[in-house]
């Protein structure tokens, strides 16, 4: 069962996440005068770029010859990278939040078709279902990322407006808000969704048009 932190209600369709209070607290300590403050530690990312076929690229021309993955081989997660042609990719599509299974909806199911798209039918729901029908980089297990998951991908470093993500390997220029996989607990009409203009996560109603990155879980090779 997947653990909700306590929030700070924004407005009656939005909660974001303390990050930017937490940022805030070092600009108080030096106003107060309370010592020296340690620099915050930039965020290492180890992550192997992949293409589409699910061979390496060696990640030194994006522009001719661009990666469709990441494989972070710190969580072994397999991560989508969006691109700016317009198709199944395309880093300006939404969906609605979607799942009919009961098993995993959280309680209410979503709305169906509720974004603005090309190459699926416009919810988190049909847009898996496409990218696992063409075995995005040779793999058929793609999903939504949990909430936490999503959250692995955020560089701190990165501030307003963005994208707060590690560009050497997410080299697309929209921050975009993204969906998780993630119900919230006291009102099952919304999910958990991050923006990475600001790098929080905050909640919303599953019928917004939000964008979607979805993950594969890698096996891990035995040692």
């Amino acid at each position: 069962m997947k653990k909700t932190t306590n929030q700070i209600m924004v407005s009656n369709n939005s909660i974001f996440s303390c990050r930017t209070i937490v940022l805030t607290l070092p600009c108080l300590l030096a106003i107060a005068a309370c010592g020296d403050i340690a620099a915050l530690k930039p965020p290492v990312f180890d992550m192997t770029r992949l293409n589409q076929d699910g061979s390496v690229n060696d990640g030194k021309d994006y522009a001719g010859q661009p990666w469709a993955c990441v494989l972070d081989n710190q969580s072994n997660l397999i991560w989508e990278v969006k691109k700016s042609e317009p198709g199944l990719h395309n880093m300006n599509n939404t969906y609605s939040w979607y799942d009919p299974n009961q098993d995993s909806n959280g309680g209410w199911a979503g709305k169906a078709n509720g974004g603005v798209c090309n190459g699926s039918d416009c919810d988190t729901k049909s847009y898996a279902e496409a990218i696992n029908a063409a075995k995005f980089c040779g793999l058929a297990d793609w999903h939504l990322p949990s909430r936490y998951e999503m959250g692995t991908i955020l560089d701190k470093n990165v501030f307003f407006p963005g994208p707060t993500l590690p560009k050497d390997f997410f080299p697309e220029s929209l921050a975009g808000k993204y969906w998780t996989d993630t119900t919230f607990k006291t009102r099952r009409a919304s999910a958990w969704a991050w923006r990475f203009d600001y790098g929080v996560d905050y909640v919303t109603e599953k019928s917004e048009p939000l964008n979607v990155r979805l993950i594969h879980i890698n096996p891990k090779s035995p040692k």
